[in-house]
């Protein structure tokens, strides 16, 4: 089943201002009720750079707007792993998982920009990183988790 993409709708306006309000709330909430993030700040303010990053290269209509999204999702991803790294305290994680955090950073930021700005090129290209570092990952988790 082929998609028109010629007849989608670029959505990136209200999905860069919804970003923008996601966070304005959040940092709001911080601020108000005075929450203490403890070993979750550097985590938390590089998501909240990656998604800064998101929303802004949405806002672009040139090709960089697509290198943009590539590192607002990878920080995005970072953020994310850092996350589960402080959470849970499984450090041996950081051999197998870092193709989480590049091919398929890169990969989710182009294809959600694909997504959003209703273009077919960074869409397939997302799709390619994505399953590129999926099937990275998983190869070298069963690898570490073997052998190591």
């Amino acid at each position: 089943m082929e998609e028109n993409w010629e007849k989608r709708k670029d959505h990136s306006i209200i999905t860069a201002a919804l970003v923008f309000l996601l966070l304005a709330a959040v940092f709001a909430l911080i601020v108000s009720m005075q929450i203490y993030l403890g070993k979750f700040t550097l985590p938390f303010y590089i998501v909240v750079s990656g998604m800064f990053l998101f929303a802004t290269s949405l806002e672009t209509e040139s090709r960089i707007g697509e290198w943009i999204a590539s590192l607002g999702w990878t920080l995005n991803m970072f953020g994310l792993f850092l996350f589960y790294q402080y959470g849970t305290g499984n450090w041996e994680s950081w051999a197998y998982a870092w193709p989480l955090v590049f091919p398929v950073g890169p990969g989710l930021g182009q294809l959600s920009y694909g997504v959003v700005k209703a273009r077919r090129d960074p869409f397939e290209r997302g799709k390619v990183l994505l399953q590129l570092g999926l099937g990275l990952f998983v190869l070298i988790l069963i690898v570490f988790k073997l052998f190591f």
